[in-house]
């Protein structure tokens, strides 16, 4: 098949026109690869087209690589995504091994310090993220105290949540965490050491439901389904009845 013209497109890439009118676009390294501004013939244009598309793949591959750091399951699925085949899929991931553009010991390290740094994540969400990434759970060992970032949390926790009662506080703190990837196990006597001042938010709550409810309920019944509202809200039952019935209305 005869090369009747060549285009110079982007960098490395160049348009041919065939004999038979179709038009070919191939990088510069494949048309080194097979003579082509010399010949001015393609002898087998499977072959040329296999080549190149092996090339697309990783140059492809590279610039996917250059936003960040990536994982062999995340480079196959980004070239199974652009629909090349498997050979040239397994070929190119190959070679990003070989010139060091993959490399999972190095992957694994800067993802659990990026992790540990940047994100609060805990032991078993970073696990689990780096399984869906491809790796098993033999590779994974993070060895990081998280003792001090459990603090931090519980700390912020406690200071953007200062309305909720000790109880509510803590269960939403436990859930956070375990949300985020920790294990109770790891952060229960933090969680134990936190005491909010309940007296003074049952007293304020009270004052709201009793301005609100005190037209419709005598006395008695307006005490008593107040201390019911409170005790659902999570407030301490004796703290409730303290409050409740230790003050007079």
């Amino acid at each position: 098949m005869e090369i009747i013209n060549y285009k110079k497109n982007k960098a490395n890439i160049y348009e041919l026109t065939l004999d038979n009118g179709s038009v070919l676009k191939l990088y510069d390294d494949t048309i080194i690869q097979y003579g082509l501004l010399v010949s001015k013939k393609i002898d087998d244009i499977n072959e040329v087209v296999k080549y190149n598309d092996g090339l697309d793949a990783y140059y492809l591959a590279l610039k996917y690589l250059n936003k960040k750091l990536r994982s062999h399951l995340e480079i196959e699925k980004y070239l199974i995504k652009k629909e090349f085949d498997d050979l040239i899929i397994v070929s190119t991931i190959k070679r990003l091994e070989q010139e060091g553009y993959l490399n999972s010991e190095h992957f694994l390290k800067s993802y659990l310090n990026d992790q540990i740094n940047l994100t609060n994540n805990g032991p078993a969400k970073i696990k689990y993220n780096l399984i869906k990434l491809g790796f098993n759970e033999d590779e994974i060992n993070i060895n990081y105290d998280f003792s001090d970032k459990i603090k931090k949390i519980i700390d912020k926790k406690v200071k953007l949540n200062h309305k909720l009662s000790t109880a509510a506080l803590k269960l939403n703190i436990n859930n956070y965490l375990i949300n985020l990837g920790y294990d109770k196990e790891i952060f229960n006597d933090y969680l134990d050491n936190i005491k909010v001042n309940d007296a003074a938010l049952i007293k304020k709550d009270y004052h709201l439901l009793f301005k609100k409810y005190q037209n419709k309920y005598d006395n008695d019944k307006l005490k008593l389904f107040i201390r019911d509202k409170l005790i659902k809200k999570g407030y301490n039952r004796e703290e409730v009845s303290e409050v409740i019935y230790g003050k007079e209305y």
